[in-house]
């Protein structure tokens, strides 16, 4: 049986000879001349290189929103001693500062704890997730604010402060 690199290097070289015969059969069927045709195919292959670039960029790009969007491990080390200690009343204040400054990652993550803290308090555990939180707690009527938040905090874009505030004033007025 042959190693697995000469099977990936028979299937690039049937891929990229497969798409040599395509390229050549329909620059044939448009009758160019051979300089026209040079072109055509220099200009296929700028347009690919371009796309592979821009995936690279996006990529790259994506990774550096990312990691400025983590709060650096010392801050992750506050936030987890935070959880131990503070009260339900802390992790409002911290969601109220997080939102006027505009980090909206950190605000729902107090957001989550302010609730947590205001329906559970102190037995909430720091892995619990939100089916944890109204499974160990008789806050059934809670459910559909909790949902949002879910939604808020692992959407594929960032929600904007206004949606969190929206959701804010909701779990205010649950709370009570």
């Amino acid at each position: 049986m042959p190693p697995q690199a000469s099977y990936l290097g028979e299937l690039s070289r049937a891929f990229w000879q497969r798409l040599a015969e395509l390229i050549g059969r329909g620059l044939q069927s448009l009758h160019l001349s051979r300089e026209a045709a040079r072109w055509v195919v220099i200009g296929l292959v700028v347009l690919g290189v371009l796309a592979i670039a821009s995936i690279v960029v996006s990529l790259v790009r994506r990774r550096l929103r990312s990691s400025r969007e983590q709060p650096a491990e010392a801050e992750i080390s506050a936030l987890a001693a935070a959880a131990a200690t503070w009260d339900a009343a802390a992790w409002r204040r911290e969601m109220e500062r997080c939102l006027a400054e505009e980090r909206i990652g950190e605000a729902l993550r107090a957001a989550w704890w302010w609730l947590a803290r205001s329906i559970a308090g102190p037995a909430v555990e720091p892995d619990w997730t939100s089916r944890d939180l109204l499974k160990r707690t008789d806050r059934r009527e809670l459910r559909d604010l909790l949902r949002r938040l879910d939604v808020l905090t692992f959407a594929a874009d960032r929600p904007g402060g206004t949606d969190l505030q929206h959701l804010a004033e909701r779990l205010r007025g649950a709370l009570g």
